[in-house]
């Protein structure tokens, strides 16, 4: 009986072990709040809270998203999106059906959103040095048919 125990034991710290291994190698992963004051947002949509919780995944990494509107007070909006690097991810809701996450290097992931086969956006998240800050800046947009350059910076602290 004590055997069955040891052999439960060491199956589930086999499976645990490789997600704290990545947690602590991620810098990504984590608990994230949009600092409004520490952001620069062209055209604030009415944002009152946006936060995201990067947690490890058995295919990669699942982001659930907050999101509460001024217009909305206490009506939280959640989706979750999954992903994995360098693999074009299905996605359900949201207003797109896919998203490519490349690493170019341990604190930089480039986000290209796709609808219906067709690039939407894309995005450049880069986690500061020292893993207390997240930033999300927008290379390039679909909707904006100028092409202009995007100066909007999202901003958030992990918690």
């Amino acid at each position: 009986m004590k055997s069955a125990a040891r052999l439960l034991a060491g199956l589930a710290s086999a499976m645990v072990l490789p997600l704290a291994v990545h947690a602590a190698a991620d810098p990504f992963l984590g608990t994230w709040r949009l600092d409004k004051s520490k952001s620069i947002i062209g055209t604030d949509p009415g944002v009152k809270d946006k936060s995201f919780v990067f947690a490890p995944s058995a295919d990669g990494v699942m982001i659930t998203e907050s999101l509460e509107m001024a217009s909305e007070p206490g009506k939280p909006h959640v989706s979750h999106i999954p992903y994995a690097c360098r693999r074009n991810t299905p996605q359900t809701g949201g207003g797109f059906d896919a998203l490519l996450v490349t690493c170019p290097d341990d604190h930089t992931a480039l986000w290209t959103v796709q609808g219906k086969g067709q690039v939407q956006s894309q995005l450049q998240v880069i986690v500061s040095p020292d893993g207390k800050r997240m930033t999300f800046r927008y290379l390039w947009n679909a909707a904006d048919p100028d092409g202009k350059a995007f100066t909007d910076r999202y901003v958030y602290v992990k918690q």
